[in-house]
């Protein structure tokens, strides 16, 4: 053949093919290209592959042979002529005899494959990743315008693969980018250089309580208070018409915004300017700090009520008493309710224990139990304590705080010492334990909560009552579910199982052995009255341990009945059963004498509270109620 017809057959073959391909795109355009490719070489089959290096094996976007499509042709790579051009990354002509120099190759024998020619594809980096190949049952022997043919149309199949790869690639990111974009937790937005918001993700929707089309297209001051919307509006006038070659702005400002139920949610927001074409946009990224907010003031709370109450100890659930028992059956069918308990008994009988035993075992455990001692806070500060205050509310209200209730919500409150609660602060509780709503104070807004109350009292609320102390309607509001805890003397040899509880748990802490707890010392802890119940026993037992010598505890020391000179008169001797009064007596001289070893300091490490192991509310109030004085 000359060389006029040899180009005169070559162009019919290409005319021939493009006519049948020139509109398809993609994987289509494979499926056409191997079939049209096949009749035009006149081979038995023809197809195209991708490489799937980490598998080793090849995946085809179409297969043709016999005059049918193959669907999902995959096969493994090793042993077959597909590995030789991947490896050799150049053309492979197997010209006859295929099945005998490839005999492992699964598939060559089943098609009854006589020759074979297989061309690589690359990927930008030259790297392989597929092939394009033509088999046939018959010897194969192209001619060079045959060659020059399929060489062009794999040119153009490796520029299809490339193109479909590039998309593939980038529709993933974009799947990538827009998954991490929706599942932020700040919330992102884009705002044109007018102020209208442009793009929006799904923490955002969640940060305004709106559905995403109604936030895009909005205009971004609206959604902020006057001095947010202030700095937005000043920030969009300073970087009006700014060239894009000029530095992008990166800056951070706690701003204030509308949340979903109309309340302020302080942010922390930056925002960065960076212009497209024509248009200058800017990036707004707005951190939730309520939720920041809340945890840091958990913490201090929590950090307070260690300061107050120290490490209070868990021990208090042991004991096996029949009121101990009866407390125990009865609050295990509370927990699981959500009404409203009121813990009564005397001071250091374990209360905040008990409180936390119901919550863990509620249906509230996974979220904050937040204590609140009434005493402890100054009576100005618990309605801002209590309800949380507007940024300046009261002098000194630099920023928006947030209550106790609020950080209650869906959890626990216990409210202990609630005797102690100001009347003119009662109805604010009551409404609240009624309706579960409040104002902060300086606010005008209606805030919601779920919250579980639990309260506790050492005082008779009864007749603070009848005294108007007290109010009436809070008091049988709180006095739903009363459950009274004994204290320590009418537990039996409770104190000895708590006793030897504490003696495990300070050995441990100190590195002692001490040894059992002697006859004599049992008898000791039997025969004392234990005005400040479990945890003056708690007290005693650490002191005892620390100061422990020779394993023994010698608990005669740290008793105020045996370790400090009794200067009351005519009072019976422990062994023998105490009238309330001798009670009172003896309980007025150990306070006394604890005022007198401290030099009437109340709290600290060092004071007389300590010395008692009651809080410094407490004993405050015993010094009122006995009218002690200090001496001049």
């Amino acid at each position: 053949m000359d060389s006029k017809n040899k180009r005169a057959g070559a162009d019919r073959l290409i005319r021939y093919i493009v006519e049948h391909t020139h509109s398809k795109f993609g994987r289509e355009y494979f499926r056409v290209l191997v079939r049209h490719l096949s009749e035009a070489l006149e081979v038995k089959g023809s197809w195209v592959t991708e490489l799937l290096p980490k598998e080793q094996r090849l995946r085809s976007f179409a297969f043709w042979v016999d005059g049918k499509y193959v669907d999902q042709y995959e096969y493994d790579l090793v042993n077959t002529p597909c590995a030789r051009v991947v490896e050799s990354q150049e053309c492979l002509l197997v010209p006859d005899k295929v099945v005998e120099l490839f005999p492992d190759d699964p598939d060559l024998a089943p098609l009854n494959a006589v020759s074979y020619m297989g061309y690589p594809l690359f990927g930008e980096q030259q790297e392989i990743i597929g092939h394009i190949a033509i088999l046939h049952d018959a010897p194969l022997h192209p001619s060079k315008v045959q060659e020059a043919v399929f060489s062009l149309f794999v040119q153009r199949a490796n520029a299809e693969l490339l193109r479909i790869k590039t998309f593939e690639s980038l529709q993933e990111k974009k799947i990538r980018l827009s998954s991490l974009f929706d599942h932020m937790h700040e919330a992102i937005l884009e705002i044109d250089e007018l102020g209208f918001i442009t793009l929006a993700n799904q923490s955002a929707s969640q940060l305004f309580g709106l559905p995403l089309p109604e936030i895009q297209g909005s205009l971004l001051v609206s959604y902020f208070d006057s001095e947010g919307a202030a700095f937005i509006r000043n920030l969009l006038r300073e970087n009006h018409g700014t060239a894009s070659s000029e530095n992008i702005l990166s800056k951070r400002h706690e701003l204030s915004v509308f949340g979903s139920h109309g309340d302020n949610i302080p942010v922390e927001a930056s925002i960065c300017r960076y212009q497209v074409k024509e248009g200058v946009f800017f990036t707004l990224l707005l951190r939730n700090l309520k939720e920041l907010r809340r945890a840091e003031q958990r913490i201090k709370i929590m950090e307070e009520d260690a300061v107050i109450w120290g490490n209070t100890p868990t021990e208090s659930m042991v004991g096996d008493c029949p009121e101990i028992r009866r407390v125990l059956e009865d609050l295990q069918q509370v927990a699981k309710s959500n009404s409203t308990v009121l813990l009564l008994g005397e001071s250091g009988t374990g209360k905040e224990v008990f409180a936390k035993h119901i919550h863990k075992q509620s249906l509230r455990k996974e979220k904050p139990l937040i204590v609140v001692n009434c005493t402890a806070i100054p009576a100005n500060l618990i309605e801002s304590e209590f309800f949380g205050h507007e940024k300046g509310a009261f002098t000194g209200a630099l920023q928006r705080r947030e209550g106790r209730f609020s950080l209650a919500d869906g959890g626990t409150l216990f409210l202990d010492e609630i005797g102690e609660l100001p009347l003119d602060l009662q109805p604010k509780l009551l409404r609240v334990l009624q309706e579960g709503e409040f104002e902060t104070l300086g606010g005008n807004r209606t805030i919601k909560v779920d919250v579980r109350v639990i309260a506790a009292t050492n005082r008779d609320l009864g007749a603070m009552v009848k005294e108007g102390t007290f109010r009436e309607d809070l008091f049988y509001r709180l006095n739903v579910i009363p459950v009274h805890l004994p204290p320590l003397r009418k537990r039996g040899r409770d104190i000895l199982l708590l006793a030897d509880a504490f003696i495990k748990k300070y050995s441990k802490q100190t590195g002692k052995r001490i040894q059992t707890l002697q006859s004599s010392m049992a008898k000791l802890l039997m025969s004392y009255h234990w005005p400040g119940n479990i945890r003056e026993l708690q007290h005693v037992i650490e002191r005892a341990v620390i100061f422990s010598k020779d394993g023994n505890l010698h608990l005669e020391r740290f008793l105020p009945m045996t370790g400090i000179p009794i200067k009351t008169e005519n009072l019976p001797s422990s062994e023998k059963v105490l009238t309330m009064q001798e009670m009172e007596a003896l309980e007025i001289q150990n306070i006394r004498n604890a005022l007198e070893q401290t030099s009437w300091k109340i709290s600290g490490k060092e004071g007389a509270a300590a010395l008692l192991g009651i809080p410094p509310s407490t004993l405050n109030s015993k010094i009122k109620v006995f009218g002690l004085t200090k001496p001049l």
